[in-house]
């Protein structure tokens, strides 16, 4: 089911108190500063695209949107609560950066999909959306049932141009780690395809495959993946939020002008 999260800033403040990982911006810059938290290990793209419609928005001054498509990981299976998934998170994170600005982020995940599954979705609800971002999480699911890698490429190719000619920004979410995936051939050959298409199509792919494997190599342990050795739990959420929120804040043109609509 699809679940639209907005939630007060006085919420926001209570829910992420223990979690000082955000430096406030000046909010008449409308600068978006975000600093993840050091033992999320979190590390930015080796290549950043920018993301000129979502910063129209963010400098503009007005309402802007996200959408947050894909799997179980943007559902938030795993999750204590609706308010741990990385989309709840990130518009905590969003709000704590930049409160003088009003974000929306609609939760699109929907457990167990496959990337065809999802296009099919995107192509049908994200029109009636009118997004200023679609951040799509994507690979796990075609990695761990054997979808064809070259199917996959062609979905991913197809989807992203469909989302290009409409004119909307896009941002990629790969896969997780652990290590049993990591030993998985096929799982690491969708992995690899999906960073492949994305420097293809200049589309900015944060790796969370990465970002995992680098701090359980630090603490030995696989801290950011739920019981079930599949799903992320809290922190991992909250540690791809961060990652998310991070990347956003190196892709916005301060350069964009806000149109003579928006202007007040």
């Amino acid at each position: 089911m699809n679940t639209r999260l907005r939630f007060t800033l006085m919420g926001i403040i209570a829910a992420f108190a223990a979690f000082p990982v955000v430096a406030p911006g000046e909010t008449h810059e409308r600068q978006l500063r975000v600093t993840p938290e050091a033992s999320c290990a979190a590390t930015l793209p080796a290549h950043v695209a920018g993301l000129p419609k979502f910063s129209e928005a963010l400098l503009s001054g007005r309402a802007v949107r996200i959408v947050a498509i894909g799997s179980s990981s943007t559902e938030g299976v795993g999750a204590s609560a609706p308010t741990r998934s990385y989309p709840a998170q990130l518009l905590a994170l969003l709000n704590l950066a930049l409160p003088a600005t009003e974000f929306e982020v609609v939760n699109l995940g929907v457990g167990g999909e496959t990337a065809s599954a999802t296009v099919e979705r995107l192509r049908r609800d994200i029109p009636k959306q009118h997004p200023d971002l679609v951040i799509w999480q994507v690979g796990t699911n075609d990695g761990l049932r054997d979808v064809p890698v070259g199917d996959y490429e062609q979905t991913l190719r197809s989807a992203l141009g469909f989302l290009r000619q409409r004119g909307d920004d896009v941002m990629l979410v790969g896969m997780q780690w652990t290590r049993k995936f990591a030993a998985n051939p096929h799982y690491l050959a969708v992995r690899d395809a999906t960073s492949q298409v994305a420097a293809e199509t200049g589309v900015t792919l944060v790796s969370r495959f990465d970002a995992m494997r680098r701090l359980a190599e630090v603490s030995g342990r696989e801290e950011l993946i739920g019981p079930d050795q599949l799903h992320m739990n809290d922190r991992g959420y909250r540690c791809l939020a961060e990652q998310v929120a991070a990347t956003l804040s190196h892709a916005i043109d301060y350069t964009e002008k806000p149109s003579l609509n928006d202007q007040g």
